[in-house]
């Protein structure tokens, strides 16, 4: 079966019909819309990129060919609780500014200002990509010789480059210990010590 995505986050903001306000909103229309299988309501939930690529028929025949798989995964979303909403914001930087939506209102993650806070394994990795991407490592990589300094250099590279899209992480906790994975399969690893999440090693 061909998944159809669950990208739902801010993504409805560019269909004709007002987006349903927050994830429970959005988690519940996407159910409501599998259950019903009503192609164009399923369709308007994509993100932008996704539409482009799928037509409101081919849902329509995923929905009609996939019926009980995907009525029990709409059962299954509506279960879910503590949904979390956020939205990341490039900046002229480069970087980028992540927001959540709490009560109803967005707020911005820490670190965009002054030192990063590392509550979340999310705010760890983040903050390693913002050291990477402002060269703070280029004083150890100058020491090295040319063959390793440009081997370090090209994984750096990568590194930014698989964890650019902060939607696409894929984050599991288990008690102290957590990990980050990237759709290109990039995982990260930490570990929380006095509070605050730490990074142990990146694969």
């Amino acid at each position: 079966m061909r998944p159809l995505p669950l990208l739902v986050l801010l993504a409805a903001c560019a269909s004709a019909t007002p987006a349903p306000v927050g994830p429970e909103a959005a988690v519940q229309a996407w159910a409501d819309g599998l259950r019903a299988k009503d192609a164009e309501a399923v369709w308007a939930l994509l993100d932008p990129a996704t539409r482009q690529r799928v037509s409101v028929d081919e849902v329509a025949r995923l929905l009609e060919e996939n019926e009980a798989e995907l009525h029990a995964r709409a059962e299954q979303l509506v279960a879910v609780e503590d949904l979390e909403s956020r939205a990341v914001v490039p900046l002229p930087s480069g970087e980028q500014a992540v927001l959540t939506l709490e009560s109803g209102e967005w707020r911005l993650v820490g670190g965009v200002l002054g030192a990063p806070a590392l509550t979340t394994p999310e705010d760890a990795v983040r903050a390693l990509r913002r050291a990477l991407a402002r060269g703070r490592a280029d004083g150890v990589l100058e020491l090295l010789a040319r063959a390793p300094r440009a081997a370090l250099r090209a994984e750096i590279a990568r590194f930014l480059a698989d964890t650019e899209d902060e939607l696409d992480w894929e984050t599991t906790v288990q008690g102290n210990e957590a990990r980050v994975q990237t759709s290109g399969a990039r995982v990260i690893r930490l570990v929380r010590e006095a509070g605050e999440w730490r990074i142990v090693d990146v694969q």
